[in-house]
């Protein structure tokens, strides 16, 4: 999840608003659900550490549910919007993301 939320945040986001101009539309959106993604994923740690299995589900179901619309609006907006103004970038983009999950 980690490399994920880098490869965006570190290398598509600044490109996307580089080319745009825009880093108040989607990609502040994106940024704000990583960050509640984030700190979900500490609850969760913090749960198991405590041997909370019903603060842990719980958590894991607020999570699910918010990476479920979390993808809907980055492969219905974000990456189409990416594909068209980045296109001539792509390439390059690509090796930059995959350096991040390396």
């Amino acid at each position: 999840m980690a490399r994920h939320l880098a490869m965006e945040e570190d290398v598509l986001f600044p490109a996307f608003e580089a080319r745009t101009g825009n880093s108040m539309g989607p990609t502040q959106v994106m940024r704000m659900e990583h960050a509640q993604m984030r700190g979900l994923l500490q609850e969760m740690a913090s749960a198991v550490l405590a041997r909370n299995q019903s603060g842990f589900l719980g958590l894991s179901e607020t999570l699910n549910m918010l990476m479920q619309q979390h993808n809907l609006k980055e492969e219905n907006m974000l990456y189409p919007m990416s594909d068209r103004v980045l296109d001539s970038e792509r390439d390059g983009l690509i090796r930059a993301m995959e350096a991040v999950a390396a």
